[in-house]
């Protein structure tokens, strides 16, 4: 069972099958040459289940992932200070906004019908109901509605 937190050795201390188990192999990083390969490792008869906090190494994409308790997921290993993580988006309709100094944030998506909206340099935009008096006939609305429909 991955997670079975940490266990301080001393001189003396019988190591059981169990304990190599639980406190050893459920909690290294397991090298696999490619996808099929990890497959073929957990729960077939004799082998090993997968359980939430497993890692792996995959050594065809040189890529790290982890057990979330159904799926495998992507470790994001980049070091790269320039990239956006992806978590910064997390619903469908969501834009990244820069907010000055190399920093950026999500805005969330809004309500139906919004438009977004420029506070002017220096503030981030929001979305906003369409104001009062404009109507559909006007010609910067339709092409606002195109644009962000």
């Amino acid at each position: 069972m991955a997670g079975g937190g940490a266990y301080l050795w001393e001189s003396g201390d019988v190591v059981t099958a169990a304990d190599l188990q639980t406190f050893v192999q459920d909690q290294v990083i397991a090298v696999y040459a490619n996808v099929a390969a990890r497959t073929a490792a957990y729960g077939g008869v004799g082998e090993p289940t997968l359980a939430e906090g497993m890692f792996c190494y995959l050594s065809d994409s040189n890529s790290f992932l982890y057990y979330t308790g159904s799926v495998w997921s992507a470790v994001d290993t980049s070091t790269d200070a320039t990239k956006i993580p992806l978590s910064t988006v997390t619903t469908a309709g969501d834009l990244i906004v820069g907010t000055g100094a190399s920093t950026v944030t999500r805005l969330a998506a809004s309500t139906s019908g919004h438009v977004l909206t420029s506070n002017g340099a220096g503030i981030a935009p929001t979305y906003q109901a369409i104001a009062a008096g404009v109507t559909s006939s006007d010609a910067d609305l339709i092409i606002a509605l195109q644009v962000f429909s």
